[in-house]
C-alpha cells in the first residue's frame, strides 16, 4: 500500500485537512446497527431496483441520515451518526446539488432544525463527482487481477484517517474493471474497509453478480424489500413524494 500524506489524497483535500467470508455469524446486537433494526454497521448492503427510478435519491437519503443524525425514512434512527463519502461515477455535481437542495427542502416538514444540524455538521457529508473532479484517477478500485488501484489506496486511507460511518458506490459496476477475472476480490477489498459500504447495483445485467452481502435492498413499485442474513426478509412500504421516499 503506498504512503501518502493525507493532504495529498484527492478525496480528503474536498472536505480540507480535518478472512470475512469465513467468519462466524454473530447477529449484531441492537446498538451495533448503523440504521437501527435495518442496517449492521460495518457491513456490505446492495441497493437494486427493476425500472423504478429513485435508487440514488434513497441512497442520499441514507448518506444524509448517517451524516445529520436525522431518522432514515423518517423512521429508523440512525444509531452511529459520522462521516459519509459519497462516489458518484456518472452524475455531476450539478446534478447532486440539486438533489441535495430538494431533499433538505422536503425532509425539512419533518424535521424543522434540519438546516441547524446540517450546519453543525456540514463536513460530515462529502460528496464526489469521479465524472466532475478526478480527471487524474481511475473509478476502477482494483485492476483486472484483483490488485488494489491508487483509487482504493485514497479510498482506504480517507476512511481509516476519518473514521468513516458510511461510503457509498454509485453505481458499483463502475469501480470494477468489466472484464475482471474474479468478483470476490473487489468483496475481499471493500470488507477490508472495515466500514458500512452501499452498493447501487445500476445495470441489470449485474443483479446476479451483488449478492454476498449482509442486508439487500430492493425498491419496487410498492416499497423497499430488505433480505438480511441476520434478521431474514422485511417488507418497508414507501412512496415517491416531492423527490423524496417517504413512508405512507
Amino acid at each position: 500500500m503506498t504512503t501518502m500524506q493525507i493532504d495529498e489524497n484527492p478525496f480528503a483535500r474536498n472536505i480540507g485537512v480535518q478472512g470475512w467470508q469465513k467468519r462466524e455469524l454473530i447477529v449484531p446486537k441492537p446498538d451495533e446497527y448503523l440504521i437501527g433494526e435495518l442496517i449492521p454497521d460495518n457491513s456490505l448492503v446492495s441497493l437494486q431496483t427493476n425500472g423504478i427510478y429513485g435508487k440514488t435519491t434513497l441512497a442520499m437519503q441514507l448518506a444524509m441520515s448517517v451524516a445529520f443524525d436525522v431518522p432514515f425514512l423518517g423512521t429508523y434512527p440512525c444509531l452511529q451518526p459520522g462521516k459519509v463519502l459519497y462516489l458518484n461515477a456518472r452524475d455531476a455535481d450539478v446534478d447532486n446539488h440539486r438533489r441535495f437542495k430538494r431533499l433538505v427542502r422536503e425532509m425539512s416538514q419533518t424535521v424543522p432544525d434540519i438546516h441547524e444540524r446540517i450546519d453543525e455538521e456540514v463536513k460530515n457529508l462529502t460528496y464526489i463527482s469521479m465524472y466532475d473532479e478526478c480527471y487524474d484517477v481511475s473509478p476502477h478500485l482494483i485492476d483486472m487481477s484483483g490488485s488494489m488501484t491508487k483509487t482504493y489506496t485514497y479510498l482506504r486511507q480517507f476512511s481509516e484517517y476519518y473514521k468513516t460511518k458510511l461510503i457509498v458506490l454509485d453505481p458499483v459496476e463502475d469501480f470494477f474493471p468489466a472484464n475482471i477475472k474474479n468478483i470476490a476480490e473487489l468483496y475481499q477489498k471493500l470488507r477490508q474497509l472495515k466500514v458500512t459500504v452501499l452498493l447501487i447495483v445500476g445495470d441489470k445485467k449485474w443483479y446476479n453478480t451483488f449478492h454476498e452481502v449482509e442486508v439487500g435492498m430492493f425498491l419496487h413499485e410498492n416499497g423497499l424489500r430488505l433480505q438480511s442474513v441476520y434478521t431474514g426478509h422485511r417488507e418497508i412500504s414507501l412512496e415517491m413524494g416531492a423527490g423524496i421516499w417517504i413512508k405512507p
